[in-house]
């Protein structure tokens, strides 16, 4: 039975207007504006139908239902120099033919990025999500890998599937490199997460904190080693149990190889120090990453691999999360192409048997997409995807969804 208790007073839009002032000051005083200046705005728009088995993982009969999904996605970019700030949002609205309500997402961020020297640059990043996770939403959430790939190795919040939860969550980071010399080079990044859910919710709420150091060095002209360090809080809201911080330090190498293969790879361990119902406990975890990539000029094809203890709504702690599967898209043609992705996640088990709901739970889902540009502004798409549960203790139904829909894009789409 799910507990309704009244929640405390959040702190949530404080922090945010904080974030997002520090955001503007940082932006007013590393650089003006200068007559090159250069502003691209944009709205793309979509129309999509789409039938599905099981939308949102539930468990029980008379899961599926057909849906019309509208989207608008406004954004604008501010060029000047060496200096790059984005603006952009999401809504989406959608309409079921049965059992489910309509839902309305809102997605937003804020991006700046600028070059101060020829040696530092550095980034930073507002995010607002306030969406209803589906069946396909799993793996979605988090920070994405930095070279933005088709597809985020890093798993999501798995554990929340058939929960069928509203999620608002806050996001920042930022991000500094320096250059020292020719080959070596430093980076440090830092990072807050902060995730809420409707009063009466059986997910936990969670504010957590990350930052890092790194460093590389280039040995030659297609490989670099390196070391980084990372240190991350997750702190539960209104309780203590749960509770964590992990230390992670990972050995990197990165290589080219041929004339279109590439590959990258971290390994290392995370430590945890998390509080129980009878004190605090540690917890070891290896952790890293692997990315294989061949690149030609027709398309992309990625291998990858991942493992990391993060933060998760389902079960009051920080979990081990390892994630496996791969990505390929090729272009067909000047105006067709295909984009296909599967993966296979794990939310790991906590050695603690006094936390509650500990056991591993795992998840799997692949997509597969057509997309054709009809006219300059005017794409269709025809997609199909499957998703499931595994190792869960409650029966479900996978979801298969075959979705189609088009696109339209107003304004400079550069």
């Amino acid at each position: 039975m799910m507990h309704f208790a009244k929640r405390e007073p959040s702190r949530l839009f404080p922090r945010l207007e904080k974030a997002a002032s520090a955001l503007v000051v940082a932006w007013a005083l590393l650089g003006g504006g200068s007559a090159q200046a250069e502003t691209r705005a944009s709205i793309n728009t979509s129309l999509t139908g789409e039938l599905a088995s099981n939308p949102y993982l539930l468990s029980g009969p008379s899961t599926s239902a057909a849906s019309a999904v509208v989207t608008v996605s406004p954004a604008v970019k501010f060029l000047d120099g060496s200096k790059t700030i984005g603006l952009n949002a999401t809504y989406k609205h959608s309409e079921f033919s049965r059992r489910y309500r309509s839902s309305n997402d809102i997605l937003a961020s804020a991006s700046l990025s600028q070059k101060l020297s020829p040696r530092l640059n550095y980034s930073a990043d507002l995010g607002y999500n306030n969406s209803v996770v589906g069946a396909n939403d799993l793996l979605t959430f988090g920070a994405n890998p930095p070279s933005g790939g088709a597809f985020p190795p890093l798993p999501g919040d798995i554990a929340l599937a058939g929960l069928r939860q509203r999620r608002q969550s806050f996001t920042g980071g930022l991000n500094l490199g320096y250059t020292a010399s020719a080959r070596d080079n430093f980076h440090v990044q830092g990072g807050f997460s902060l995730v809420r859910y409707p009063s009466g919710s059986v997910a936990s709420e969670y504010d957590s904190t990350s930052g890092s150091f790194g460093y590389s060095r280039i040995l030659n002209s297609r490989a670099s080693v390196g070391l980084n360090v990372g240190v991350s809080r997750s702190d539960y809201r209104r309780t203590t149990i749960g509770d964590a911080t992990t230390i992670s330090p990972q050995l990197t190498f990165s290589t080219k190889f041929g004339a279109t293969w590439s590959a990258s790879a971290s390994l290392g361990v995370s430590h945890s120090k998390i509080t129980g119902p009878l004190g605090r406990y540690g917890q070891n975890s290896a952790s890293g990453s692997i990315n294989l990539c061949n690149a030609p000029s027709s398309g992309k094809f990625c291998l990858f691999a991942s493992r990391s203890v993060q933060p998760t709504s389902f079960g009051g702690t920080v979990r081990p999360q390892t994630s496996i599967g791969a990505s390929y898209s090729v272009r067909l043609d000047a105006k067709s192409s295909i984009n296909a992705n599967a993966n296979y996640s794990r939310s790991g088990q906590v050695n603690q048997t006094a936390i509650p709901n500990n056991g591993s739970f795992d998840y799997g889902q692949a997509s597969l997409n057509y997309s054709r540009r009809l006219s300059q502004r005017l794409q269709g798409n025809l997609t199909a995807s499957f998703a499931d549960s595994y190792r869960d203790p409650t029966p479900r139904k996978a979801n298969m969804m075959f979705g189609f829909g088009l696109s339209y894009a107003f304004g400079d789409m550069r």
